[in-house]
C-alpha cells in the first residue's frame, strides 16, 4: 500500500464529515457537549480535509522540492485546521 492512501482516505472522511455538519448541523454524538460554534466547527473540518489532500498530493508531485513544499503547507494548514477546531470547542455558544 502506498504512503499517500490514508491521508487521501481521511482527506475524503473529513470533507464529508465537515459538509455534513456545514450543511445541516450534526455533529458526532462524543462531540456534542464540546463543540459550541457547529459552523465553526464544520469549516475546520473542511480545512483540515484540505490539509490532508495535499499532503496525499505531495506524493504525486515529480519533483522532491516540490512534494516538500506541499508537505510544508498541509502541516501549516492543518495548524490552522486545529486553532480552529480549539475555537469551536471555545466560543461562547450559539451562532
Amino acid at each position: 500500500m502506498d504512503w499517500y492512501v490514508v491521508p487521501g482516505a481521511f482527506a475524503l472522511l473529513l470533507a464529508v464529515s465537515g459538509i455534513a455538519t456545514l450543511r445541516t448541523g450534526w455533529v458526532p454524538p462524543w462531540l456534542r457537549r464540546k463543540v459550541r460554534k457547529v459552523a465553526l466547527y464544520g469549516w475546520a473540518q473542511v480545512v483540515m480535509a484540505g490539509s490532508f489532500a495535499l499532503q496525499s498530493a505531495g506524493g504525486f508531485a515529480g519533483e522532491p522540492a516540490a512534494g516538500s513544499a506541499l508537505g510544508l503547507i498541509a502541516v501549516l494548514t492543518l495548524l490552522a485546521a486545529l486553532v480552529l477546531l480549539l475555537v469551536s470547542r471555545l466560543a461562547p455558544r450559539g451562532e
